[in-house]
């Protein structure tokens, strides 16, 4: 007879190839650097900043959810004009 089920260390090993392989094609600091230069891309509308004065952070919580947090410094507030609607 064929025992067709795997063994538990079998199907630990799995998940773990599974895991290290995902790992693997996450890049953390691409991620972050694709945020930044996204923000970086939307401020510069409304102020004059350097992309050397951004800083972002990002932290995990005790919830497993994510912390952001966005740092920039303007030398200046670029003059909106009016919306007529």
């Amino acid at each position: 007879m064929i025992n067709l089920k795997k063994s538990p260390a079998k199907i630990g090993a799995d998940r773990l190839k599974k895991v290290l392989i995902s790992d693997k094609h996450f890049n953390p600091e691409r991620v972050k650097n694709v945020i930044k230069s996204d923000i970086y891309s939307l401020l510069i509308n409304y102020a004059d900043i350097s992309s050397e004065t951004l800083d972002l952070k990002i932290e995990i919580n005790e919830n497993g959810g994510y912390n952001i947090s966005v740092n920039a410094k303007a030398n200046r507030l670029k003059v909106l004009g009016n919306i007529s609607s």
